[in-house]
């Protein structure tokens, strides 16, 4: 056979198998079994929307029209002056001037103190938390009487999602229809997608797609960055090669029961972008994959995570998310320390740690592993 009928053979098998699905390239001979790739489209906290209300039955949390006109008054200004900062604090030609206000509004031994940098400056002005009895999410300790919430899918109770309890009675963080995401977070994820390096999930040694008692799951981050569809979705199809880099490589035992993948625990390191937290550290990890006709996925983690985190991810923006965001940032640390439930502190015995559910959305990618700390590290 001549090479150039040879290439043009090899050539089509390639067109072909493009056209099914999309797959992992090895540097090395790929052992049985076969693998799926997935480009990461959204990554975020993983929240349910009460249609009947239950979730936040004291009410969504005030604005910075109350919470400033309570602190203000909490340092000593009068009636007249508080009413005046409301008229104006939204001004952005006049932000030198008030910004400033609420910025300083802690105060330790007495002095004016940076209340984003130090939260526990002001008391703890209890903002609402979910009171309702649902939540996405995982039963991580594996204990029905603690979590406190039930699963909305699978009535399974006893789900750990603390994270969700403290941020989903905040307008901004929390969806506003069944079928959205939360505005921040939406908002957030979309200056990062095509700033920040690829994520990917790849699934491999599937023997059979509906049942298998032995696949490997992996996370990757990639060495490209994604790129966005005409929808403003993410592109699928794509080839990702994956980052050497041993800190972002997350390889986890798992099995398919009729079509889901599940994994068993262990601790995740993934990278986002510092816009929106430089490095995610969970532990106790755990993931629920499930994968359409349309080559789609989605699924869910469920972990722990430190919870100082989440309030530094929101209280870095300081009086611009506070004041155009609708979040208390001191009541939002106040939620999360008080919420955490795992990995105590030794020494103070206080909770280092929040339970929480991310929603993972996926399309079809193609992950060329072409070095060799990564060519068959998921096989």
């Amino acid at each position: 056979m001549d090479s150039v009928r040879l290439r043009s053979l090899m050539a089509g098998a390639f067109a072909a198998c493009v056209s099914v699905s999309a797959f992992s390239v090895s540097a090395q001979a790929a052992d049985a079994g076969k693998s799926k790739g997935f480009l990461v489209s959204w990554f975020h906290v993983a929240q349910y929307f009460d249609t009947q209300g239950r979730d936040c039955p004291k009410g969504i949390n005030p604005g910075p029209e109350e919470y400033y006109k309570r602190e203000l008054a909490a340092i000593g200004k009068t009636k007249a002056e508080i009413d005046d900062y409301l008229k104006n604090f939204l001004d952005l030609s006049k932000m030198s001037d008030t910004a400033p206000v609420v910025q300083m509004r802690g105060r330790v031994n007495g002095q004016p103190t940076d209340v984003y940098a130090h939260p526990d400056s002001v008391p703890d002005p209890h903002i609402f938390t979910v009171e309702g009895p649902y939540s996405f999410g995982f039963n991580l300790d594996g204990k029905e009487d603690t979590g406190n919430f039930i699963e909305p899918d699978t009535g399974e109770k006893g789900i750990d999602n603390q994270l969700y309890r403290v941020t989903n009675c905040i307008n901004e963080i929390r969806p506003h229809s069944p079928t959205e995401y939360a505005p921040l977070p939406t908002s957030y994820w979309s200056v990062v997608q095509e700033v920040m390096p690829a994520m990917l999930i790849e699934i491999s040694g599937i023997d059979d797609e509906q049942n298998d008692d032995n696949v490997t799951v992996a996370i990757y981050r990639a060495q490209e960055r994604a790129q966005s569809d005409s929808n403003g979705g993410m592109l699928g199809g794509m080839s990702f090669h994956v980052d050497p880099n041993p800190r972002w490589h997350n390889i986890m035992r798992g099995k398919i029961v009729n079509g889901v993948v599940t994994t068993a625990p262990q601790n995740l390191n993934i990278a986002t972008d510092p816009f929106v937290m430089p490095e995610h550290k969970f532990t106790q990890a755990r993931l629920k994959l499930n994968i359409a006709e349309n080559g789609n996925m989605k699924g869910r983690l469920g972990a722990y995570h430190n919870w100082y985190a989440y309030y530094w991810m929101y209280g870095v923006g300081t009086w611009g998310v506070e004041a155009t965001n609708n979040i208390d940032l001191p009541g939002l640390y106040y939620a999360l320390k008080k919420h955490a439930d795992a990995d105590p502190d030794p020494k103070t015995g206080e909770n280092t740690s929040i339970s929480l559910a991310y929603q993972i959305d996926a399309v079809p990618a193609f992950i060329i592993h072409d070095d060799q700390s990564t060519a068959g590290l998921a096989r």
